[in-house]
């Protein structure tokens, strides 16, 4: 059983990808989140907590018992003590028990979905043995995110400076350039890895760093959807003169409705992947809005094949 998409330049104009987007698609709590961390115990009293809070002029401490995270105590929490006597009590009495936490390995795009969603300003980040290793806040995200723009800034005055191609590089660079990656089935850990390797070496050819933002993100979609959806596969990109081909084939088990597939929000991942941060929906709307050209075919129980190419020239802004 066979379903394809012709191999036609999308009928919109590509997406223009913001340097932002990018960058929150590859970020992971681990890589913003506050390690240092000030914790009680169920046995402090909250008048110690008070304490941890005024000197380290914070608004939330983490109650902690042999490396577990068992409850939370909030500033409101200290002020409703207060207001009832209660200040000298055992953190145990008072805290909040129920506390929403989110793993290290998540994408920082979803824990900022969960502070949004729950109306918290802070989340407590858990290891894979479920330990208290960190903390994450709307202000841990904004300054990784400025420090990530100024060494992209940085990096892009530096190719200006530097990379003034001889004559010589640029007959070498009529030669196709082939970059192979395997993606492993439920491998998480190295996500974005095939995504950013090509990003960096069309950084080197000096790739208009919109079209290179483009190639990037469909790419990591593409990447994600073998993790999430498939047995594993391979990613190849064919990097040319005027544009790149980008192809990503997995071992199955295919899809069986690729118009559904196509639908934003629609996704075959488990409700544990979800959790994680992944699989809210399969991308493939979105690598066709950054692609120039899109195809994808996909043979139920056996294989599923995507292709896409994005021209190195832009194309002109439609007139309004």
């Amino acid at each position: 059983m066979t379903a394809t998409s012709a191999l036609l330049p999308t009928t919109t104009d590509p997406q223009d990808i913001s340097i932002v987007s990018e960058l929150m698609y590859q970020l992971k709590v681990r890589d913003v989140m506050t390690r240092t961390l000030y914790t009680a115990t169920p046995a402090n009293t909250l008048r110690d907590v008070q304490h941890i809070m005024r000197d380290r002029k914070i608004s939330g401490v983490p109650v902690v018992e042999n490396m577990r995270l068992v409850g939370i105590v909030s500033l409101d929490d200290i002020i409703r003590a207060l207001d009832g006597g209660e200040i000298e009590k055992p953190v145990a009495e008072k805290m909040t028990r129920h506390v929403f936490t989110v793993e290290e390995h998540v994408s920082v795009v979803k824990a900022i979905d969960e502070m949004e969603k729950k109306g918290f300003g802070r989340l407590p980040v858990l290891n894979k043995a479920g330990e208290l290793v960190g903390l994450i806040t709307h202000w841990d995200v904004v300054r990784t995110l400025l420090e990530m723009l100024q060494e992209v800034a940085m990096q892009a005055e530096k190719r200006e400076r530097t990379l003034q191609p001889t004559e010589a590089q640029r007959d070498a660079a009529q030669n196709v350039t082939v970059l192979e990656y395997t993606v492993e089935k439920d491998d998480f850990e190295n996500a974005g890895r095939a995504s950013s390797a090509v990003k960096k070496y069309l950084q080197s050819r000096s790739v208009d760093p919109a079209l290179i933002r483009r190639v990037a993100v469909a790419m990591y979609e593409a990447e994600i959807n073998i993790i999430i959806h498939s047995l594993g596969g391979r990613m190849t990109a064919r990097v040319y003169p005027d544009h790149i081909h980008v192809s990503a084939v997995d071992t199955g088990p295919g899809i069986a409705d690729i118009s559904l597939a196509m639908k934003e929000g629609w996704s075959t991942a488990t409700e544990k992947v979800r959790e994680m941060g992944f699989g809210a929906g399969m991308g493939l709307a979105n690598i066709k809005r950054c692609a120039d050209r899109f195809q994808i075919e996909s043979c139920l129980g056996k294989h599923t094949e995507l292709n896409y190419e994005v021209d190195f020239i832009a194309k002109p802004a439609a007139t309004a």
